[in-house]
């Protein structure tokens, strides 16, 4: 999708990703070995009663959702770095987590061909819970 086609204020829905269990330990003991995310027992005793999944996992589950839309398909050159990162609640194996991508800025660029659009980013629970949120710049090709 070319710069010009998005619209501020527009807002895409993702598909919903179900948090399986054993991704939530194989991430994070490859990326994230923190007990919490890997240890059940130290889990059980925490303030989150349970596992949790790494807040890295979350956004990686949604992102791939964002990918698989293919909204900004070929015109996307690359990202230019993300913002504002919150993990508000605590995700959990078996949770479903849902994605709202909110476009919120748009610039073109002095150099032209080009422009940066910033994406929000609003991951909430199968209960309506915002668990994250965060933005992304996103540097795409414009029709000129």
């Amino acid at each position: 999708m070319y710069i010009e086609d998005l619209k501020v204020g527009q807002q895409f829905n993702l598909e919903p990703i179900k948090v399986e269990k054993e991704d939530v330990l194989d991430f994070a003991k490859k990326y994230d070995p923190q007990r919490i995310h890997i240890d059940e027992e130290f889990a059980k005793q925490g303030m989150f009663k349970g596992i949790i999944a790494s807040g890295y996992q979350t956004i990686g589950l949604v992102w791939s959702r964002w990918i698989e839309a293919d909204v900004l398909g070929d015109e996307v050159i690359t990202g230019a770095g993300v913002d504002q990162i919150r993990w508000t609640k605590p995700v959990y194996p078996n949770d479903l987590l849902i994605g709202t991508v909110e476009v919120m800025n748009k610039r073109l660029s002095s150099r032209g061909g080009r422009g940066t659009v910033t994406f929000s980013f609003t991951i909430n629970n199968q209960n309506k819970e915002t668990v994250t949120t965060f933005s992304i710049d996103v540097l795409l090709k414009t029709r000129e």
